[in-house]
């Protein structure tokens, strides 16, 4: 059975390799089954993103941006590695920036374009209709 981790960076590499951000789609209720609620009350969920930090290996960090009922612009980010891969760090209100400095003003960047793209450490899908 493949940990959280490689779940998680299975999906993402299949994203890089097929050039199709769709896969992500899957991240959302494997987070679900295991116990991490995304929310509903305060936003709408509009891109899944997945990437590998270059500050820190043997890591894929989840990103669930949502845009929030004043318009606004937040997301919500998981962290999993290989050295504990079957454990999920959750960080809400922009405090992954403070654990890793590459993604400081990621967490309500508003010059996000409404669309999916891969690129070499990243895969984004946008499901907004």
């Amino acid at each position: 059975m493949l940990t959280k981790y490689e779940q998680i960076k299975s999906i993402h590499d299949l994203a890089i390799k097929s050039h199709d951000a769709n896969v992500l789609k899957e991240i959302q209720s494997l987070l679900h089954s295991w116990n991490y609620k995304c929310r509903k009350d305060d936003g709408e969920l509009l891109w899944t993103n997945t990437s590998l930090p270059t500050q820190i290996g043997e890591t894929i960090v989840i990103g669930l941006r949502y845009r929030k009922k004043d318009n606004s612009l937040t997301e919500d980010i998981f962290e999993l590695n290989s050295k504990n891969p079957n454990e999920v760090t959750a960080y809400y209100k922009g405090k992954y920036q403070k654990h890793c400095p590459e993604y400081k003003n990621t967490h309500k960047e508003r010059n996000v374009k409404p669309h999916s793209f891969i690129s070499i450490n990243s895969c984004s899908v946008y499901l907004n209709k």
